[in-house]
């Protein structure tokens, strides 16, 4: 029996509070910085509040599930919980990007010309793309100059130039978002905002 400190609850509060702390520390190293993507905690309603005051994740979202994973009937379900946690935000952040594009181009600082958005990307001066989802231009980029070729070439190296957009403006530190296609704010299959 423990006498003198405050009873048993107490016990299993510091307790849980360790267990959040490694758990988060575990997740923030293995997972969260790896993959740069947001988390949702699935837990119990009673755990919520004191695994947020432990947290140091930044990508933990606001929102949690208020079931423990092991309580929902597969992973599916887990999805579809995940989902409706993450839809608004999602939704929202596309609302915003599609603004910020429009934003940008008048101010002469974004583009969906493809041509030009190729060239501004091989020069490293594209902030963030939107690539329309599903849709594919052959042809190929030169990486270097951003010059474009359309169209099935005879080499064997025929791409898709809004992949080789997107891996070229990652390489060079920009924002690569992939839209779906009734959410992008041009017809062009692809948006740049340039940086200021």
């Amino acid at each position: 029996m423990h006498h003198g400190h405050g009873g048993k609850s107490e016990e299993v509060d510091i307790d849980a509070e360790r267990f959040f702390r490694v758990i988060d520390q575990g997740v923030l190293e293995h997972h969260s910085q790896p993959s740069g993507l947001p988390l949702i905690l699935a837990a119990l309603p009673e755990h919520h509040h004191r695994f947020h005051e432990v947290s140091r994740d930044p990508s933990l979202v606001e929102e949690s599930i208020d079931v423990h994973p092991d309580a929902l009937a597969s992973i599916d379900e887990l999805r579809e919980r995940a989902w409706e946690v993450m839809e608004p935000r999602y939704l929202a952040r596309l609302a915003a990007l599609a603004e910020a594009f429009g934003t940008a181009r008048a101010n002469g600082l974004g583009d969906d010309d493809l041509e030009a958005v190729a060239k501004a990307v091989a020069g490293g001066r594209v902030a963030t793309v939107l690539i329309e989802d599903g849709r594919q231009i052959p042809g190929r980029v030169e990486r270097e100059t951003g010059d474009v070729a359309f169209g099935d070439l005879e080499h064997p190296e025929v791409d898709d130039v809004l992949d080789d957009l997107g891996t070229m403006a990652l390489k060079r530190g920009g924002d690569v978002v992939v839209v779906p296609p009734e959410r992008m704010p041009t017809k062009a299959g692809i948006a740049a905002i340039y940086r200021d």
